[in-house]
């Protein structure tokens, strides 16, 4: 009864910043973190020019970050139009938005697209036995396509980009492929990144948390900030969670 109160009065915007801003707070004072405010306390604290939403399907997660505090200009991804034109109806009201049909990678050009029955868990990777052992019924390969790609290194430079900047990346195992495109970009002008990492098999050629971190921490000069609550796979392991880096100076601001 309450959890249904909850999700409903979520529908109306005004309250839906005050329930969350509230569950936050509380969340904070029980000593956990709250992604969405932590990321906006790192846009202000950085004065960030841009808020980065890498792999942005259809605004959702986006809108959530904006209603938190995410003030900055934003540069959304997405490999697909169809989510993009989703994404601009839900967040026409924000106006400081840039949309980029593009899967961000480790190459520029064309790569394969591996297509589920539910599309937010296609990837540019395959699945592995993690997905099709524990979570079949949304990992049920339906297809696949080719997507353009672009290094972020590259697409920075061609929009002429630099920091202060707030990444999110959320792209199904991709993620060490769009670090490894964006490492100078990541290292000079990064001030936090926020993914998606995987714990068990989940993506054929995903990285793992501890290649990921040696590359953001050792190459980039990130921090470990906070790690989020895990999915857990049927038998009840760790499969894959959120966590949070960040610049050295924003460490004990948060």
């Amino acid at each position: 009864m309450i959890k249904g109160t909850y999700l409903y009065l979520l529908r109306f915007s005004p309250l839906r910043r005050l329930l969350r801003g509230f569950r936050a707070r509380l969340q904070s004072v029980a000593g956990y973190s709250d992604p969405f405010y932590g990321l906006a306390h790192v846009v202000r604290a950085s004065n960030a020019r841009l808020f980065l939403d890498i792999g942005c399907h259809h605004g959702d997660t986006l809108l959530r970050f904006i209603e938190s505090g995410v003030s900055c200009p934003v540069a959304a991804f997405d490999p697909f139009g169809e989510n993009i034109e989703k994404a601009k109806r839900l967040l026409q009201p924000y106006p400081r938005i840039n949309f980029y049909q593009l899967a961000l990678s480790n190459t520029n050009g064309q790569a394969r697209f591996y297509l589920n029955k539910n599309e937010q868990t296609s990837s540019l990777l395959d699945n592995d036995a993690g997905n099709l052992d524990s979570f079949t019924e949304d990992t049920t390969p339906v297809g696949s396509c080719e997507v353009e790609t672009r290094t972020l290194n590259s697409w920075a430079a061609e929009h002429h980009t630099t920091g202060p900047c707030i990444i999110k990346c959320d792209t199904q195992g991709a993620e060490g492929l769009v670090i490894q495109g964006g490492m100078d970009f990541i290292r000079d002008h990064c001030a936090a990144f926020y993914g998606e990492v995987m714990l068990g098999s989940m993506y054929k050629g995903q990285s793992s948390f501890g290649e990921i971190r040696a590359l953001l921490e050792g190459d980039c000069g990130l921090v470990l900030k906070n790690t989020y609550p895990c999915l857990h796979d049927k038998a009840g392991r760790a499969v894959q969670m959120d966590a949070l880096w960040v610049k050295r100076e924003f460490l004990t601001s948060l």
